[in-house]
C-alpha cells in the first residue's frame, strides 16, 4: 500500500470513528440549573497552617471562599463580616473549631455550613530541564536550558454542619502547579504557583459540595428536537415561536436528581394564567421532551416553568410572534 492510499485510509477511519461518536454523544442543552437540597448558606472559617510557607492557609481560604461565591445554589457569609464576629466573640481562628464553637457560629450568622480545615505541606522543586526556543510547524528545531518550578499544596478541607456541630466531610485534597523558564529568565516567585494549586483544591472543594448537596438539571427550548438514543437533542434554539404553527419543545436532562423525584412543568399565558400542567417523575440521566403547540395562541410573551420536587428550577420566557 503506498502513502497516498494508507491516507485515505486513515481519514476513512477518522471519518467512521466520528460519525459513531456522534452518535453516542447528546450534546447537553444549554441553559443549567442548581437546587440545592437542603438550605446552603456557608461561612468559610480561617484555616490552621502548618506547612512551612507563610499564609498559604489565607491563600487556600480565600480561594476557596471566592470559588464558592461563584458557585450557583450556594450562599456565602461575607468573611468581613466573620472576622469581625470571631474577634467579638474571641472564637478560635486557628482552623481548629469545637462543636459548640460550630453550633454558636451558626446561631449567630445563619449559616448551615462551614468550611475550615488545615495546610498541612507546601512543597516546591526546581529541577533542570529545556525548553523548545524554535519551532518549524510542529517540531522543535532549537533548544534552550531551562529550570521547571513547581509547587504542590496539600491541605485537609472539613465541612462542619452549624447546626449540630458535627464533621459531615473531610476531604483530603492536593494539587500542583509547575511552570518552565530559560535558564536566563527571573523567576518570579512561587506565590502565583500556590495560588493556582490552591484554586484548584478550590475547585474540587466546592465540586464536591455541590455534588454532595445540590441537584442539577438542563434545559433548554427549541423549534425541533429528535430522540438520540436515550436521549433527546434540541434544533434551533429560540425563546421566539411563530404562531403559524410552531411546536415549542422544551427539553430537559435530569443531570443529578434524587432518585423517583416528581417534576412538574406549567405552561403560563401572558396574565399567569396556566395554559396547561404536566406532571411528572424523573431520576438522575433521564431526559424528558415536553411540548406546546402555539398554533392557536395569540401573540404575546409567555413562560414555562419547571419545578423539582414542589421548588422552582427555571422560569423560562419565550414570545410568540406573528
Amino acid at each position: 500500500m503506498d502513502d497516498s492510499a494508507g491516507l485515505l485510509v486513515a481519514i476513512a477511519v477518522v471519518v467512521v470513528l466520528a460519525a459513531t461518536l456522534f452518535l453516542f454523544i447528546i450534546p447537553e442543552p444549554s441553559q443549567r440549573a442548581v437546587i440545592a437540597n437542603e438550605r446552603l448558606d456557608i461561612a468559610v472559617l480561617p484555616f490552621a497552617n502548618s506547612s512551612s510557607w507563610p499564609d498559604a492557609q489565607l491563600t487556600l481560604a480565600g480561594r476557596i471562599e471566592s470559588r464558592l461565591v461563584q458557585a450557583a445554589g450556594i450562599d456565602v457569609y461575607s468573611r468581613a463580616q466573620l472576622d469581625a464576629l470571631l474577634m467579638e466573640h474571641a472564637m478560635s481562628d486557628t482552623g481548629l473549631i469545637e462543636p459548640t464553637t460550630a453550633i454558636e457560629i451558626g446561631s449567630l450568622t445563619g449559616v448551615s455550613k462551614l468550611i475550615t480545615g488545615t495546610v498541612y505541606a507546601v512543597d516546591r522543586n526546581e529541577r533542570d530541564t529545556t525548553i523548545c526556543v524554535s519551532w518549524q510547524g510542529s517540531e522543535c528545531k532549537s533548544e534552550a536550558p531551562a529550570i521547571e518550578y513547581s509547587a504542590r499544596v496539600r491541605a485537609q478541607v472539613e465541612v462542619v454542619d452549624a447546626r449540630t456541630g458535627r464533621v459531615e466531610r473531610s476531604l483530603d485534597l492536593q494539587a500542583t502547579d509547575t511552570t518552565t523558564l530559560r535558564a536566563t529568565s527571573v523567576f518570579g516567585g512561587f506565590d502565583s504557583l500556590i495560588a493556582n494549586a490552591s484554586t484548584s483544591i478550590a475547585d474540587d472543594v466546592v465540586g464536591s459540595l455541590t455534588t454532595a448537596y445540590t441537584r442539577e438539571l438542563r434545559f433548554g427550548l427549541y423549534a425541533e428536537a429528535e430522540s438520540r438514543r436515550s436521549g433527546w437533542v434540541g434544533k434551533d434554539e429560540s425563546s421566539r415561536f411563530s404562531q403559524s404553527g410552531d411546536t415549542v419543545h422544551l427539553l430537559v436532562h435530569f443531570t443529578r436528581v434524587l432518585r423517583s423525584e416528581s417534576f412538574d412543568v406549567a405552561w403560563l399565558a401572558p396574565d399567569g394564567t396556566t395554559l396547561a400542567s404536566e406532571a411528572d417523575v424523573v431520576s438522575s440521566g433521564e431526559w424528558r421532551l415536553y411540548e406546546m403547540n402555539v398554533a392557536d395562541l395569540d401573540l404575546g410573551r409567555y413562560r414555562v416553568i419547571g419545578l423539582l420536587s414542589g421548588e422552582e428550577a427555571f422560569s423560562e420566557p419565550f414570545s410568540v410572534v406573528p
